[in-house]
């Protein structure tokens, strides 16, 4: 038994123009359009999205009208999807230079439309706030000397909204260890006395000295020893 491949045709499937009422034109010479929506649709019907489709193949949605001959104007197509799903992108149209010549649209070049009035090609456009983390600073470290702890805040917003959207994966941390300089040692002082009472060696025995209390009441029986 083998795999069956179908290889389906997709093309654009396009109506008969009409002005944005169903008129057959919207306006007069220059300033009339036809409208008509453009499908991409496989050989059996089906609508799928642009990209199975051959841009460069993509008819005009929009057609000028109006008298049988119109003089070199500017054509606007409609604007295509922001770049981008979320925050600031850019979106583009094509704007052609049109004629009407015996009823036929004809495309002409650019100067002979004047290209001090074309109409831009692309524009600026907004989708929703993205999902982003955001830090507070680094908090002091715990200690003034030797390894510590400092640790900030860390948030996902989406625009003003503290949400619960951003990738893990990416998340910035929010604690680590921070090395500061060694701490200063205190030369070992001869006359030091052990504390009565306190059970020195079992101190040693259970490695207690490097505690502030034991180091201060096991000071003699903690020094180390000379070299």
């Amino acid at each position: 038994m083998a795999f069956l491949l179908i290889i389906m045709k997709t093309q654009y499937l396009y109506p008969k123009p009409s002005g944005p009422n169903g008129d057959p034109c919207s306006g007069s010479c220059g300033q009339g359009r036809m409208i008509r929506h453009v499908y991409c649709k496989t050989s059996d019907g089906r609508v799928v999205p642009e990209s199975q489709c051959q841009t460069e193949t993509k008819p005009l949605a929009i057609h000028p009208c109006g008298d049988k001959n119109c003089p070199a104007h500017w054509l606007a197509q409609d604007w295509e999807r922001c770049n981008t799903t979320c925050g600031r992108g850019v979106k583009k149209r094509l704007v052609l230079c049109m004629e009407l010549a015996n009823g036929k649209p004809q495309t002409r070049s650019d100067p002979e439309c004047g290209l001090a009035k074309k109409p831009p090609e692309e524009s600026t456009c907004f989708e929703r706030p993205c999902f982003k983390w955001y830090t507070s600073p680094w908090s002091e470290c715990t200690k003034t000397c030797g390894v510590g702890v400092r640790v900030r805040d860390v948030k996902c917003y989406q625009g003003t909204d503290i949400v619960r959207g951003c990738d893990p994966l990416v998340k910035p941390v929010g604690r680590q260890a921070c090395d500061l300089q060694p701490c200063p040692t205190e030369p070992p002082d001869d006359s030091c006395q052990d504390q009565p009472g306190t059970n020195c060696a079992l101190a040693i025995k259970v490695n207690l000295c490097g505690h502030w209390y034991y180091s201060k009441a096991c000071c003699r029986s903690c020094r180390p020893p000379h070299s």
